[in-house]
């Protein structure tokens, strides 16, 4: 038995040891290769505060690890406490640095979506059917909480020419986002619709809304209101409309929930620029 448990002490271990060291590696790399870096995140400063984002979210994880390492020893090393004692215990720290693992990996995971490199993989989309899947897909966990959704399209199909997988994992974190705005229940509306050479979709949420301080944050890596999540969930999203040549905007304002806004082309990428441009001149 004990054995055992040294082997997961050890998966954990190494586990840990490999997400430190690719922490390094990520910092050092963002360091070295700062003009890539600057053409896809747009500034120096944009760099410098994922940078000390990603070193922030760092501490907290690691100290609880390194916490229970000395701990875990301490146990190991009593020689006065029952074999099946320092199992159970020894499990239970087992299972901390599982967690905080796990919480690295997501990290990683996020940060290394943000901020490497993206191959889109472009296609003729039907927008009305893809919303339909995502709300299908969702429908379960929108049950179980309570919120009930509408979908409002337009009678004739609207194609637009997106990466279908990364734009689904856009729209369905945003989704996700305004069920968990929800925690007693509401209603998503998802709206579509064709505006001149733009395919524009809106996702409301009846939730408690967000103030002017944190909607000016919100898009900031690392920022969140969730006690859970690693806060880079909107910053990919972005990203990756921003990818599209599309924008993302939010609506909101304290008991008045709150409505995405994601612009797309529909006939190919344009840059951020001419989209602006294009969404000042038909507003």
């Amino acid at each position: 038995m004990r054995q055992s448990v040294f082997e997961q002490v050890c998966g954990a271990i190494v586990q840990m040891t490999c997400l430190v060291h690719l922490s390094r590696v990520i910092v050092s790399s963002m360091t070295e290769e700062r003009d890539r870096s600057l053409d896809s995140l747009q500034s120096l400063a944009e760099i410098t505060q994922l940078a000390g984002g990603l070193a922030h979210e760092l501490r907290n994880p690691l100290s609880t690890i390194m916490i229970n390492l000395k701990l875990l020893k301490e146990q190991l090393s009593d020689t006065n406490t029952s074999a099946e004692d320092m199992r159970r215990r020894a499990l239970v720290k087992v299972d901390t640095l599982r967690r905080e693992a796990e919480r690295l990996q997501a990290l990683f995971d996020d940060f290394l979506q943000l901020t490497g490199p993206r191959g889109l993989e472009p296609g003729r989309t039907d927008m009305c059917q893809l919303l339909g899947r995502l709300l299908e897909f969702l429908k379960p966990v929108l049950e179980s909480g309570a919120v009930h959704w509408s979908m409002d399209v337009p009678n004739e199909p609207v194609f637009a020419v997106v990466d279908e997988r990364l734009i689904s994992q856009a729209l369905l974190n945003l989704m996700i986002n305004a069920q968990q705005a929800m925690a007693d229940g509401g209603e998503l509306r998802v709206r579509l619709s064709a505006q001149a050479d733009w395919c524009v979709i809106e996702l409301s949420d009846t939730g408690m809304g967000i103030s002017p301080a944190e909607r000016e944050r919100i898009f900031q890596p690392f920022f969140s209101t969730k006690a859970e999540g690693t806060g880079l969930g909107l910053s990919i999203t972005r990203r990756i409309v921003s990818d599209h040549g599309g924008l993302l905007s939010c609506e909101s304002g304290l008991g008045a929930g709150t409505t995405f806004v994601v612009r797309l082309p529909l006939r190919g990428f344009a840059t951020a620029e001419e989209h602006q441009a294009q969404v000042l001149s038909d507003g």
